[in-house]
């Protein structure tokens, strides 16, 4: 962590809990899906996503990391106008943590000093995202949609310690359709672009600004191949995402559409740092089940391996 002068830390892994990824699909494809999210999941993917809904759309997911940290996300989007608008909520947290106390402070911990509860507190990371997207131009061989979100960020901290910052992302995607039968899609979400910064409510020693960290800015980037195969109106999809901030690590991930109601999932990710590049393999299905008019209800499951344990994560979705 570098401190510059105005007390503004760069640090890689600022708002780190931004990059856990969301919805079952995404998550069991490796998160290789700046290309292909086409769901409400997009605002956080590549908004530019989002102006291929033409129904309005909900996705809820509920997961425990770890076994510690409570990761909670929800969102709606639904097309106004010209575009598609959506609002959503994501939470990691950790909550109830024992806050103890002893009866004399002046000496140390023993069977007649021993430790009481005070009180519990919690440390969680909050981020609330309202976001935009449209079909900016299309012919008969493809279209292009761009997309804006900015995001609202608050963490909270025991002992009345929290901060708080705002930020943008802007995104584009283009689809081209090969034959009668495939499609080619290219994505890139440019993430904070702003520098998005976080003013904590520390007090600082005398004559010293205010702590704020700066989540620097990330281009993420990725390319898909689907192509329509059989039986009935099944398709295989193969993407590949990566990310600029994180030195190019990579994401890659593969579906088989079973008739647009069964769907199998695999990927992998890359975590890179200075001594080592760990691959973390995913995998996981979905199920979607659809009516007459349109509507549609999914529920979709992913695995996502680890070095320090694996989790488990599903996620619902309805379209409207």
């Amino acid at each position: 962590v570098v401190i510059a002068p105005d007390a503004a830390a760069e640090d890689a892994f600022a708002g780190e809990f931004l990059t856990l990824g969301v919805g079952g699909r995404g998550l069991a494809m490796g998160s290789a899906q700046a290309a292909i999210a086409s769901d409400a999941t997009a605002a956080y993917w590549n908004p530019a996503g989002l102006g291929q809904l033409s129904r309005p759309d909900a996705m809820f997911m509920h997961a425990t990391l770890h076994g510690l940290d409570s990761y909670d996300y929800v969102n709606y989007a639904k097309p106004i106008g010209d575009g598609v608008w959506s609002a959503s909520w994501l939470r990691v947290g950790v909550d109830d943590i024992p806050v103890t106390t002893v009866p004399d402070r002046s000496v140390p911990v023993s069977s007649t000093n021993r430790p009481t509860l005070r009180s519990t507190a919690s440390f969680a990371q909050n981020a609330a995202v309202l976001g935009w997207g449209t079909r900016a131009a299309g012919g008969d061989r493809g279209d292009l949609f761009v997309g804006l979100a900015g995001k609202f960020l608050f963490v909270t901290a025991p002992q009345s310690t929290n901060a708080f910052g705002f930020g943008a992302d802007v995104g584009a995607l283009g689809t081209w359709r090969l034959g009668d039968s495939g499609q080619l899609r290219v994505g890139a979400n440019l993430q904070d672009f702003t520098r998005t910064k976080l003013f904590w409510n520390t007090v600082p020693a005398a004559g010293v600004p205010s702590q704020r960290d700066i989540i620097l800015p990330n281009v993420k980037v990725g390319l898909a191949l689907a192509h329509d195969v059989g039986p009935g109106d099944s398709t295989v999809t193969l993407t590949a995402d990566t990310d600029t901030k994180y030195d190019f690590e990579m994401h890659y991930g593969a579906e088989w559409d079973l008739a647009r109601t069964l769907a199998v999932r695999v990927g992998m990710l890359e975590r890179k740092s200075d001594a080592d590049t760990l691959r973390d393999v995913t995998a996981g299905a979905g199920f979607r089940l659809g009516f007459t008019g349109g509507q549609s209800f999914t529920v979709d499951y992913a695995f996502v391996g680890g070095d320090i344990g694996a989790s488990h994560r599903v996620s619902l979705g309805l379209r409207m």
